[in-house]
């Protein structure tokens, strides 16, 4: 008993030590104001998004560099791999079962991957806010801290807007996600823990329209008028199993890595 006393005391009193304190004599507000200041590390890589073929990523604030190109390498390829076996507007199923099935080979770890019927609550709606909202359901079954979730579907929101006003990127997003009668594309959000690990929640949207429209996100739709599915997922990255594939997976990539992705600030 005594020892394990000690060994509890000794823990604590590590733990103690290495405790680090607000100065008590700030007022509070002051306290909060400089944790905040110190929070906002202006070495972290800021927030920001890429077109990754038919993917939107979106990345929140500290997702290193290395694993911003990781993420982005891993998707195109995974998409490019699906698009060169099988149609994603008559053959969804397949698509995404190979889709998968590369992204597992790569290192990613998926725990929660579904596909069904969209049916939106609105009579009008339009795909952008369609993935936002399958994103956000995403997100909430990650079951990651609530900074972490609120922060991934923040910058998720404004990637989308800010993608709307960029003109190379989104021409981009719209030649590799529109098909013969509708659409296919993801939208998938990244956040990096203390440990280096990535994490992404991802909205996948696959949609067929009776009738003709001018962009995949921005356009008003009545729900008789198309008929939409939803995808959703959750991912987390080994890094050290992806480290060893990194090279092939860039050097089978080829001129794609520069074409078929475009990053943008948000």
């Amino acid at each position: 008993m005594n020892s394990q006393l000690n060994t509890s005391a000794s823990r604590a009193r590590a733990f103690i030590a290495q405790s680090e304190l607000a100065d008590g004599s700030l007022p509070l507000i002051d306290t909060l104001v400089a944790n905040d200041a110190l929070r906002s590390d202006p070495s972290l890589e800021p927030a920001g998004a890429a077109v990754a073929g038919s993917n939107l990523l979106v990345f929140t604030e500290g997702v290193s560099r290395q694993n911003r190109e990781d993420v982005m390498d891993s998707y195109l390829f995974a998409t490019l791999a699906a698009n060169k076996a099988f149609n994603p507007e008559t053959q969804s199923e397949q698509w995404y079962a190979l889709f998968n099935q590369v992204l597992s080979k790569m290192g990613w770890l998926s725990t929660h991957w579904s596909f069904s019927r969209y049916r939106s609550s609105d009579r009008s709606f339009s795909m952008d806010k369609a993935g936002l909202e399958i994103l956000g359901s995403a997100i909430a079954a990650a079951a990651l801290p609530g900074p972490a979730s609120a922060a991934m579907l923040k910058v998720a929101a404004e990637a989308i807007q800010t993608l709307s006003a960029s003109e190379e990127p989104l021409q981009l997003f719209e030649s590799q996600s529109r098909s013969h009668n509708g659409a296919s594309f993801r939208i998938g959000a990244c956040v990096e823990s203390a440990d280096g690990s990535i994490s992404l929640a991802m909205g996948a949207v696959k949609f067929a329209a009776s009738a003709g429209f001018t962009n995949v996100l921005f356009w008003d739709w009545n729900s008789a008028e198309v008929q939409t599915f939803r995808g959703e997922d959750n991912l987390v990255l080994n890094s050290a199993l992806y480290a060893g594939v990194r090279d092939l997976v860039r050097a089978r990539l080829g001129k794609n890595a520069e074409s078929a992705i475009a990053e943008f600030d948000i």
